[in-house]
């Protein structure tokens, strides 16, 4: 009786503990299921997925127009056999509900992120991912290749142990120029009218000369606009993009941490050429070349008073073709204006003549999967994922359909969509993109017409020899961008909103500035004394 009872309380002990390691198993692997891909999502034997699956999903793609049984949304879920929970996040609100699903363990079946590297290593560290299985990129080889090609998954891996993430690359087979940059930093202006005030179209211009421009703009009206000329059709983020940037490639967040030639690390803000960017912003705010509540404005609205009302003279636009394409389908609809016939695009350089960009990082946002997810849906997923990534599903998700929407005329694409219409306007909300990014197919697609391919490559051909030839590019800095502290978290501050505080502000501006550096120093320090004792020479 006695020897049953030890035993008894043996066994108990040993259970408790098989228990306790499965629970630190499970714990450890962020959630994840098998550690190999296997056949949990049962097919047909002619291939075909036997289970209808739900799958929830979230990204900032607004479907409140779409038909979700049209013929572009149908082909994938009939093709894999799903049915579409789909969650819509606002752009503003994207951030803070995507915080808030993650850290109540709310998270969709699969979602897009803005990712944030600090919030990555927590959420890994907290089990809130997903971990793939180990053998992934055996299943899914397409997809990997892509992955590769952000450089920050194979990185990522190495510091957490696995993948738990995929960044979504901006460029996979059609990379318009090495080295990459940003695409920011092209602005538009009104042709017709800088003739008419005879000024001179150049590929680039410094902020002094577009204020010129401006003012010659606001002194003759030359599109008789009256009152309602905004001469410099910016927000803030578009003054951070153009003024900013253009005479100090360490003004944004992206890079506003950064090596000096000596080793260490600086904040660029703090920097004279910061001083450069906002007094030539707070001129022309007082000079009328803004509009009087620009920091007000949201997203599109900066591009509004151009493309939409017509009652400015310089937007900014952004280097995509596809941004172009939607400039011009803009002015004809709204104003009954031909865009190649009154639009030129060029670039902006700093007051110095130097050309200032960000190294392009070949990433934005990622996709992040529920650590609860079942295992048959990530992998039907998975398996959309690395279709979507084909040349065959490049074309439909971009083009349509070949017979109907697009054709093959001597070895060329050709679209055979409506002149004024487009693929959204025919079928809206399309998401089924998931990974690569529209980016990398604008540069071929045959929808977008060629004149604004090949100014937007040609384009990106000139930034890449305007910073390798004595220009300024920020270089990508993979140390610091995978270096998390709460002090790095602390100091993430929205330079656009800063800036444009600093020149509203009444009194001097240069001792504003140097007040405003010095207010920041309690939590800039940390950082620059973080990242020089880990990583300076």
């Amino acid at each position: 009786m006695k020897a049953n009872k030890m035993f008894s309380v043996k066994a108990l002990f040993l259970l408790a503990l098989s228990v306790m390691m499965v629970l630190v198993t499970a714990c450890g692997n962020g959630g994840s299921g098998d550690s190999k891909t296997g056949t949990a999502d049962v097919k047909n034997e002619d291939g075909t997925y036997k289970d209808n699956l739900t799958i929830s999903y979230a990204s900032v793609t607004d479907v409140s127009k779409a038909k979700m049984d049209d013929k572009f949304h149908k082909f994938f879920t009939d093709k894999f056999n799903i049915k579409w929970d789909y969650n819509y996040i606002d752009w503003d609100s994207w951030p803070e509900k995507m915080r808030l699903w993650i850290n109540s363990g709310d998270l969709p079946d699969f979602a897009s992120w803005n990712y944030v590297n600090g919030d990555a290593m927590n959420y890994i560290d907290q089990g809130l991912f997903y971990k793939f299985p180990d053998d992934w990129k055996e299943r899914w080889p397409e997809t990997a290749k892509a992955y590769a090609s952000t450089g920050l998954g194979d990185r990522l891996e190495e510091k957490v142990g696995g993948t738990y993430v995929l960044p979504k690359p901006v460029y996979f087979k059609n990379q318009p120029a090495d080295p990459l940059l940003n695409q920011i930093g092209v602005i538009a202006i009104r042709k017709d009218w800088a003739k008419e005030v005879g000024f001179e179209l150049k590929d680039a211009y410094t902020v002094s000369e577009l204020m010129e421009y401006a003012k010659l703009v606001k002194e003759k009206d030359p599109g008789k606009v009256g009152s309602k000329l905004i001469p410099m059709s910016f927000n803030a983020g578009d003054l951070l993009t153009g003024f900013m940037m253009a005479n100090n490639e360490h003004s944004r967040v992206e890079s506003a941490f950064y090596k000096g030639e000596d080793g260490q690390y600086k904040w660029g803000p703090a920097d004279e050429s910061t001083l450069t960017g906002l007094k030539l912003m707070q001129q022309a705010y007082k000079d009328g070349l803004l509009d009087p509540e620009f920091y007000t404005w949201k997203n599109s609205e900066g591009g509004d008073a151009f493309r939409v009302t017509g009652n400015s003279a310089i937007a900014g636009l952004g280097g995509l073709a596809s941004y172009r394409q939607d400039m011009d389908k803009a002015m004809k609809k709204n104003l009954n204006l031909d865009s190649s016939e009154v639009v030129h695009e060029a670039l902006i350089v700093g007051e110095d003549g130097k050309y200032r960009n960000l190294e392009q990082v070949n990433f934005w946002s990622a996709l992040i999967f529920s650590p609860d997810i079942k295992q048959e849906k990530f992998e039907r997923i998975m398996d959309m994922i690395e279709y979507s990534v084909t040349d065959d599903a490049q074309r439909i998700l971009n083009l349509g359909f070949e017979g109907e929407d697009w054709k093959e005329e001597n070895g060329e694409i050709v679209s055979t969509i409506p002149e004024g219409e487009s693929l959204e306007d025919k079928y809206p909300g399309r998401f089924e993109g998931l990974y690569v990014l529209g980016d990398d197919f604008s540069v071929i697609n045959p929808a977008i017409k060629k004149e604004f391919r090949d100014r937007s490559v040609e384009l990106y051909k000139e930034k890449a020899a305007l910073s390798t030839e004595g220009g300024a590019m920020a270089a990508y800095d993979w140390d610091f961008q995978l270096y998390s502290s709460k002090s790095k978290d602390q100091a993430g501050f929205d330079y656009a909103t800063e800036y444009a505080n600093l020149i509203l502000q009444p009194g001097d501006l240069e001792a504003n500035w140097k007040k405003w550096v010095d207010g920041k120093q309690s939590l800039v320090k940390p950082v620059l004394d973080e990242l020089n004792k880990e990583f300076a020479k």
